[in-house]
């Protein structure tokens, strides 16, 4: 009887599930058909209405199976690692962060995809691409060290896709790291948390937000440098970007980082 409960509570929860997405799916695609909330396009037809939400569900389903697929792997590697200490537990670290920035990280880009469904197909296309790309590193990139070159590349790859949210007039991007350093070997996730609170945190209202990656070795050490010209933080965040108890916003990705780079 426990058994048919939890089998129907299941049952439940994916029929949940599948009517939110459906329901989501339809409201990306009246609001995109509609051009809302900048205009009111009254000649949007049923049929073009199904046909965006067909393409805009057929996106959903093919994100979440990446997402699900990418989730589950790493779950996996992180058993199978389970015993080997220090490295386990900066592993964990990792997957702990990536579960937090892929949700908003997620819905930003199937929102900004399905606003280019209509209006620029051919520009959707290559953003579905470029996701795909995207989310196949995450996964392979979660081994224990990958090259500079890798990280920069996949770091490069994530900032596109914010430039397509927000617009290149509002969101620039500057690299500047030599040969010699792009063929170091760091751990993976490295600079993309860094890069990913500049466009959260560092955002001006108004203007563009410019946000440069360079790097260089200076005798045994090595120096990788992530700026921008946002609007800063203030004195008390800077003072508290280490503390272990913050668990949000700047400090937990800033710590990650630190202890995923120290367990090395």
């Amino acid at each position: 009887q426990t058994a048919r409960r939890t089998r129907h509570g299941l049952i439940a929860e994916i029929a949940a599930f599948l009517l939110v997405v459906l329901l989501t799916s339809a409201c990306v695609a009246l609001i995109t058909g509609l051009h809302l909330p900048f205009a009111f396009d009254r000649s949007f037809t049923a049929r073009e209405f199904l046909q965006l939400w067909i393409i805009t569900l057929l996106v959903e389903v093919i994100l979440y199976s990446v997402v699900f697929m990418v989730d589950y792997a790493l779950v996996a590697r992180a058993v199978l690692r389970a015993e080997r200490g220090k490295a386990h537990q900066a592993q964990f670290r990792y997957m702990k962060l990536k579960q937090q920035v892929n949700p908003h990280f997620l819905f930003n880009t199937i929102n900004t995809m399905a606003s280019f469904v209509r209006t620029d197909p051919e520009k959707a296309r290559v953003l579905l691409r470029e996701f795909a790309v995207f989310y196949r590193q995450t996964l392979e990139n979660s081994s224990d060290l990958i090259s500079l070159a890798r990280e920069l590349e996949q770091t490069i790859r994530y900032l596109s896709l914010e430039q397509a949210r927000f617009g290149e007039e509002r969101l620039g991007v500057r690299a500047d790291v030599g040969d010699d350093v792009k063929a170091l070997m760091v751990p993976a996730f490295m600079i993309q948390p860094l890069v990913d609170n500049s466009v959260k945190h560092a955002m001006p209202a108004e203007g563009k937000l410019t946000i440069s990656i360079s790097g260089e070795i200076k005798e045994n050490d090595v120096y990788i440098y992530v700026s921008d010209d946002g609007i800063g933080m203030s004195d008390e965040s800077l003072a508290t970007i280490m503390n272990p108890a913050s668990q949000t916003g700047l400090g937990i990705a800033v710590k990650n980082v630190n202890d995923r780079l120290r367990g090395y």
